[in-house]
Parts: C-alpha cells; structure tokens; sequence
C-alpha cells in the first residue's frame, strides 16, 4: 500500500491508495502536526510499503515521516520541483525553486487533460496561478496572498480597521467595516483571477480552468461556470511518483 502525504503551510494531509487506484476527494484525510509520530503508528498505516512526501515546509515533519520509515522498512521519497517530469517543462530557470504543490498541479493537470491548455487556480494560504501549455510547457504564474493572509495582513498592520472575518464569500459593497474588509477581500481575489484568465487568453486559447486549494469551492461560487473544481488536485499529481 502506498501512503501519499502533503505538508502544506497550514495542515497535513494524506491518502492511502494501491497502485494505479482511482480516488476520490473524501478519502483524503489530515493529520494533525503535533501527533504526527503517534498517528503514524496507529494501526491504519501497518500495511504501508511505500511513503511519498511533497512538503512546502521546513524539514521537520519531513523528518519524522522518513525516520518512521527507515525504522519500519518501509521505501521513503520526497518529491521535489524539477525541470522535467511527466510530460511536464518547468518555466522556472532554477526548477527546484518552483513551489512543489505548484509542480504537483502542474503534473496532475496534465495527466487529467492531455493536450489542453489549462489555467491552474490554487486558493490556500496563498493563491497560485499557473497556466500550463498543451504542449506540457509550463508558461508562468503569479503567487498572491491567499483569503485568510489578506485578513491577517490588513488587520495586523492598521490601527483603525477593526473587523470581525467572516468566512461566507460575498462581493456587494459592504455598510460597515467588517463587511468592507469582507468583501473587498474576495473582490481582491476574484479580480486577481479574472485578470489571470485574460491574460491567459493572450497567450494561448484556455481549454480548461481547474479551482484546487482550501478556498476554491468559495471561489468557485463566486465564478461562472466555465471551471472544474478539483479539491485535491495535487494528490492527482503525487499518485504519478514511485519510489525509484
């Protein structure tokens, strides 16, 4: 049995999954970071025989998962961003330094869509846009503070902007602070995302808009119909890696 797991910014989430099975989004579960030793020694990843690991964070957790490996026999790899992979070309001239979760996305859209140009919205801690040609050329990106970064941000750094989140996506003009902030923040978003479409419109014709990340199925309400929402996107890119 395979055991995928992605450390993001926020959370840990895993998949247990055979060889070439197809998943669904709810098998996807999380792992909390501070029981992460204990939950790897539960009884639901006994039979595991191969680990994979995508991580956007220190090395910490990295860590603790090869350590729990090496000591059960159990094959270990770490996925990293890399020039090539999957009929997939990084933009990037130093590949490494592409986000893995971007790469993943990368490689999970081409996998789902061969031969389509695809635009790649990630609405987590941050949004990521990537636009990947059908050639399998990735074309560039942009990374933007994610929702609850916007929040943060703006309340951490004015004195006077008092305003209390709340998590309901909405774009009416708001009648009192904490509406204004609201509001103006998915305005933010969903403005960033439509410039992106245009401007992927400019450089080749979109077959398809995929929505992933925490935020996407808000931001999916706030879009029209023209998308997929994939919430677990980046599983479909880190069931494509073996362990040699």
């Amino acid at each position: 049995m395979k055991l995928l797991i992605d450390i993001g910014n926020t959370r840990i989430k895993y998949l247990l999954m055979q060889d070439n099975q197809l998943f669904d989004a709810s098998e996807v579960k999380h792992l909390d970071y501070h029981l992460l030793s204990q939950a790897l020694s539960s009884e639901e990843f006994s039979k595991v025989s191969v680990v994979i690991v995508a991580s956007v964070q220190s090395h910490e957790n990295v860590s603790v998962i090869e350590s729990w490996a090496l000591a059960g026999n159990i094959k270990f790899l770490q996925v990293h961003s890399q020039s090539k992979a999957y009929g997939v070309s990084s933009r990037y001239q130093q590949p490494e330094q592409l986000g893995v979760d971007r790469w993943l996305a990368l490689i999970a859209a081409r996998q789902l869509y061969p031969a389509s140009n695809v635009l790649i919205i990630d609405a987590g801690t941050a949004i990521t846009i990537d636009l990947l040609g059908k050639d399998g050329q990735h074309q560039g990106g942009w990374i933007m503070p994610g929702i609850q970064t916007m929040f943060d941000s703006l309340l951490n750094n004015t004195q006077k902007v008092i305003a209390e989140q709340d998590t309901v996506e909405s774009l009416p003009f708001g009648d009192s602070t904490s509406q204004c902030v609201n509001y103006g923040i998915w305005a933010m978003a969903i403005g960033a995302i439509n410039n992106a479409i245009e401007q992927a419109n400019k450089t080749l014709t979109l077959d398809q808009i995929l929505l992933t990340g925490g935020n996407s199925q808000q931001i999916a309400r706030l879009m029209p119909n023209n998308y997929k929402l994939i919430p677990e996107l980046l599983f479909h890119g880190l069931s494509c890696f073996r362990d040699s």
